[in-house]
């Protein structure tokens, strides 16, 4: 299942079925790198399928926004960030990174931040700011 199958499926995870929690990201994704309180696996479903290198940032403990983050987690995504500064460099890739902090359009309700290849870039236009992801 690409993206956008995934996308049309419908499926909307919370709590009680999320596939983002310790145990079934343990049993479901090759984990690569792990923190006290994060781990990084690929995206099964990419953004950009033709580079395959979509990570996944989930923090072990369940919740839905970076505001309910304890102040000792905020500390620990150092490692995080860290972590993908390195992967991507040895890929010799630039990267961003983003988090949908809404209920719109997200399928699973457990914090997660995407890091993607590619550059951002803004134009306004108009007055309205267009972004345009080269990768």
């Amino acid at each position: 299942m690409n993206r956008e199958e995934y996308q049309n499926s419908k499926i909307y995870f919370t709590k009680d079925n999320c596939p983002f929690c310790i145990e079934d990201v343990r049993k479901t994704h090759e984990i690569l790198f792990e923190s006290k309180f994060w781990m990084v696996v690929f995206n099964k479903y990419p953004y950009f399928d033709e580079t395959g290198i979509n990570l996944l940032v989930l923090p072990k403990r369940h919740l839905e926004f970076t505001s309910e983050l304890l102040l000792e987690e905020l500390s620990d995504f150092l490692e995080v960030e860290k972590f993908a500064k390195k992967f991507y460099e040895e890929k010799k890739l630039e990267y961003f990174s983003f988090i949908r902090q809404t209920k719109s359009n997200k399928s699973v309700e457990h914090l997660h931040y995407h890091y993607l290849p590619g550059k951002v870039s803004a134009k306004i236009i108009d007055g309205i700011k267009y972004l345009k992801i080269k990768n």
